[in-house]
């Protein structure tokens, strides 16, 4: 009898530890106490891996893309990854610049035909190198910028840090540039209405999407404002308290995102978001990275997915080709299948 009783014992303990799991597993998939005011419309609960390679070292993001290849950002400002559509092959490109064109680290590469554009904020400029005959072509310009977009050969918009606006540049012809007429000053400089910029090949049209805010804004490629649509999210408030020290600005506390990551393709706008939906599972909401999905001619909200985490680990930067997500993970890029979204 003495020696069942040890054994009753630890077989009550496993059950109730079993039992305490389970209930804790269920409240995290049933209970969201914390209530955003929206709904999300979720077009599928998994995406379809297709395919993924992992590089030699970190990818920064995806630069842009040809018919037969796929240029990404390595881990150092000179350095470039090409692959297939369908991560079939990897090659690695070293940009030969001279130590006296050398950047810093605070660069973005853009790919335009066979023009890679490294633009260096902090300068402010950019380099022009061409992917046949390895020349490179240097331009300086005349204003500061945290944001930039490429829209065809030498043209760019770019969005300025001081007294934040959207101006066009020709980086062969200064006197061609437009600058926005919609900006307002708002005499806390960029950090309150920070974001990012996009191109949509589809539309002509450029989208600016708030990271501290709802919503999002599309415009022509001469400035001209089209669209202010609101994200599907209710949070109105612009919650940023910026300091002023000296001559710039700086933020007092951090901030609460509200949209973060985004990708163009197809007229369409995805966009993670940072906001928990009532009728999202908490557990779901916390261990994928969370997409809506929006149209860039009308602003009309079109659905949401899961982009799931690869060992562990939520993507940090995505990008849209026709019915195909590339999703960043570190080393690793992985494909899904976005056959689900119609008008892709």
């Amino acid at each position: 009898m003495n020696n069942k009783k040890p054994a009753l014992i630890l077989l009550t303990l496993l059950f109730s530890a079993f039992a305490i799991i389970t209930l804790l597993a269920f409240l995290a998939k049933t209970t969201n106490d914390k209530k955003n005011g929206f709904k999300r419309k979720l077009l599928t609960t998994v995406l379809k891996t297709q395919k993924q390679l992992t590089f030699p070292s970190a990818i920064g993001e995806i630069i842009g893309s040809e018919a037969e290849a796929i240029y990404f950002q390595g881990s150092t400002p000179y350095l470039v990854h090409q692959t297939s559509p369908a991560l079939d092959a990897l090659k690695t490109i070293t940009l030969p610049i001279a130590p006296i064109l050398r950047t810093n680290s605070n660069i973005r590469m853009l790919l335009n035909g066979r023009h890679i554009y490294i633009s260096n904020r902090n300068l402010p400029g950019m380099l022009d190198y061409h992917l046949d005959s390895g020349t490179i072509a240097s331009y300086k310009l005349e204003k500061f910028y945290g944001k930039e977009t490429n829209l065809a050969k030498d043209q760019f918009i770019i969005r300025t840090t001081k007294d934040p606006a959207f101006i066009k540049i020709n980086l062969k012809n200064k006197h061609s540039t437009i600058e926005d007429r919609f900006s307002e000053s708002n005499g806390a400089g960029a950090f309150a209405t920070d974001g990012s910029l996009y191109y949509d090949s589809t539309t002509h049209l450029v989208c600016y999407t708030y990271f501290y805010q709802n919503g999002f804004i599309c415009m022509d490629t001469n400035l001209n404002l089209k669209l202010t649509a609101r994200t599907i999210d209710t949070l109105t408030r612009r919650e940023v308290k910026v300091a002023h020290v000296g001559s710039s600005y700086t933020m007092q506390q951090p901030p609460r995102f509200v949209n973060t990551l985004g990708a163009v393709a197809a007229g369409n706008l995805f966009l993670q978001s940072m906001l928990q939906a009532d009728n999202e599972y908490p557990l779901d909401f916390t261990e994928n990275t969370v997409i809506d999905i929006y149209g860039l001619i009308d602003g009309s909200y079109k659905g949401s997915f899961y982009i799931p985490p690869y060992k562990g680990k939520k993507t940090y930067q995505f990008h849209v080709i026709d019915k195909t997500l590339y999703a960043i993970y570190g080393k690793t890029v992985v494909m899904y299948d976005l056959g689900f979204i119609p008008d892709l």
